[in-house]
């Protein structure tokens, strides 16, 4: 199973916390990915469920990303539904017009970022993990909607390392440029932080949190559509694949890629 459920009493009704738990990085696959964008749209179809926390019990990675051994073995016609599956799940992310929380107390890279940015509230433990958007390292263009987002809560300062250095950040850094919302010390702070914000925001009238959250994210999710076709055609572009490959090599091989 990769994703652990948990339903919770808070005010209001219920709220429920899904941990990763998909294998010793928490990586993505095509699949797990749209495992867990058909749990959201669940939830958000149940009137009794006021929110979600996203997290994991695993105490190194939150999310480490696309799965390397899965893209090695997809064949070159079927990588471009696995790596764009994260562009996907990231419109569900947003699309979710209830209170979305996520707990970084491990790394979160690449689509762990993903996954993070696309929530309303990011707490991370000021510890080891980092987080970064590390598509450009493995050859990857940054699909738009990415970006837009990354600019709707990273200091302007910062987005251009952010987006074209793929840097990453542990907890401090990545709230001083915006990137979290707040750190704390042990995995036991980070969650209470969570469930006092979750229970803050199962008080405000669910419809008009509703609506209002669909309006402040209106303009991203009307450009879905569009952003999905661009990352198509960039994942067309020349070199793309083999560097995408060349990189999930070299992580497996434990070297240094070479990029063509």
């Amino acid at each position: 199973m990769n994703y652990k459920r948990e339903v919770i009493d808070i005010p209001n009704g219920k709220g429920e916390i899904i941990r990763f738990q998909m294998n010793e990085q928490n990586s993505l696959t095509g699949q797990n990915m749209r495992d867990l964008g058909e749990i959201l749209n669940e939830i958000k179809s149940d009137n009794f469920k006021r929110g979600v926390i996203l997290t994991t019990d695993n105490p190194k990675f939150f999310c480490n990303g696309l799965d390397a051994e899965n893209l090695l073995s997809t064949s070159r016609d079927k990588l471009i539904d696995e790596v764009g599956g994260i562009v996907i799940l990231f419109g569900e992310l947003v699309k979710f017009d209830k209170p979305l929380i996520t707990e970084v107390t491990g790394h979160a890279m690449g689509g762990g970022a993903v996954i993070t940015v696309a929530s309303d509230y990011k707490y991370m433990l000021d510890g080891k993990g980092r987080i970064g958007f590390t598509e450009v390292n493995v050859g990857l263009p940054l699909p738009g909607s990415f970006i837009d987002r990354i600019r709707m809560c990273v200091d302007p300062r910062y987005w251009a390392e952010v987006c074209l250095e793929g840097t990453t950040y542990k907890g401090a850094e990545a709230k001083k440029i915006g990137l979290i919302d707040e750190v704390a010390p042990t995995p036991e702070e980070v969650r209470k932080l969570a469930l006092k914000k979750l229970e803050t925001l199962s008080k405000v009238p669910s419809a008009a949190y509703r609506a209002t959250k669909n309006t402040l994210n209106g303009a991203l999710i009307a450009h879905l559509d569009q952003y999905k076709k661009d990352t198509i055609k960039s994942f067309e572009q020349p070199g793309v694949v083999d560097n995408l490959l060349e990189a999930m090599t070299a992580l497996k091989e434990k070297r240094r890629p070479v990029f063509k």
